[in-house]
């Protein structure tokens, strides 16, 4: 026997200001036996379930038929979400292991989902889910950014299925150096292999500020300040060095903002330069690699917290700005020279900031 559920106008899409505040959660009410919905002279028989969505403010009547279209209706959908806790670790913590969550909204249909990474990463819990529950990973191992994306499928006849997000992310940063800097963590350009450099100079030019230290926290080197406020915004950092050694930057977004990196050849080469989770990774492909450029007088490193950019960061997160006065082979540029005829030589950045 049919029940009837009358609506006052065509009542897919509601117009009453007090749903349109309800909590964006998505509900589901199932009905024991089918039920009619009158809508503007049409019938919608045969719902065995209706999903209310706040974010769009709509009713979706799962697996009705409508009398005033003839056409066949699309399949009723299963919604999974999709997540991840956490969403960046650091190698060396004492961190749990992360996990992909997912979450059937839709308790009309019975779904399954199954994560099998091709990424480095086990699954050390169970690999299937029967509508909802966690996907525990293995420890991570090697920094960089993963992509995790379950395939999940529905037994439910008539049922389809789709997942949002399709897939979710993982950022695996560094370990966190004792001192910032390491002569062993090197770098391979080319048929060469960098050592990094933690000792040098700096000078920033037009003006006598200098810097001499250990190159590795950019911070420090320009003005002790989180990104993105620096106070040499407009100067150019040109930096001393040594052959056979890149130096790599750390620094921590502590806000939203953006930094570029011109090369400035009236100073020093534009050299290779990149962004990326971890120091050394000078090359685009390498291990942690956000965004590289080769050398070049235009070199411009763009590096933003606002979604979508190429040279994304995220605020909480260490990054280094690797640098050095190579070319694609490992030949050291020589500023001024003749190549792999220096013992040092510069490479020189113009900085512009904003918020």
């Amino acid at each position: 026997m049919l029940k009837k559920l009358c609506l006052t106008s065509l009542a897919l899409v509601l117009g009453s200001t007090a749903f349109a505040q309800t909590a964006p959660v998505t509900t589901t009410t199932n009905y024991s036996s089918p039920v009619t919905v009158q809508a503007g002279g049409c019938s919608i028989t045969g719902a065995t379930s209706l999903t209310y969505d706040p974010s769009t403010n709509t009713i979706t009547a799962n697996g009705a038929k409508d009398s005033c279209n003839t056409g066949t209706p699309p399949p009723p959908v299963a919604n999974v979400s999709l997540s991840i806790t956490p969403t960046s670790y650091t190698l060396g913590s004492t961190a749990a292991a992360p996990v992909v969550s997912v979450l059937n909204n839709t308790t009309a249909a019975t779904v399954s989902c199954t994560l099998t990474p091709t990424n480095g990463f086990t699954v050390t819990s169970a690999s299937t889910i029967t509508n909802s529950g966690t996907f525990t990973l293995s420890t991570p191992t090697v920094a960089g950014t993963f992509t995790f994306a379950p395939v999940c499928t529905t037994s439910t006849s008539g049922y389809t299925v789709s997942v949002s997000p399709a897939a979710v992310s993982l950022v695996v940063n560094p370990p966190n150096q004792q001192g910032g800097c390491d002569p062993s963590q090197t770098a391979t350009v080319g048929t060469k292999t960098l050592q990094r450099q933690c000792t040098g100079s700096m000078n920033v030019w037009p003006g006598g500020t200098s810097y001499s230290g250990a190159l590795t926290d950019l911070g420090a080197v320009l003005g002790g300040k989180n990104f993105p406020t620096y106070s040499y915004a407009g100067y150019s950092p040109t930096f001393t060095i040594t052959s056979g050694y890149y130096i790599a930057l750390a620094f921590t977004p502590a806000a939203s903002g953006a930094i570029q990196f011109s090369a400035n050849p009236s100073y020093g080469d534009g050299g290779v330069i990149s962004l990326a989770t971890q120091p050394g990774s000078l090359m685009q492909g390498s291990p942690g690699v956000i965004c590289s450029l080769t050398r070049g007088g235009n070199n411009s490193l763009y590096v933003a917290s606002a979604a979508g950019s190429i040279c994304q960061v995220q605020a909480g997160t260490t990054y280094y700005v690797n640098m050095a006065d190579v070319d694609t082979l490992g030949n050291n540029l020589c500023y001024g020279g003749k190549a792999n005829t220096c013992g040092t030589s510069l490479v020189s950045y113009t900085l512009y900031t904003s918020k």
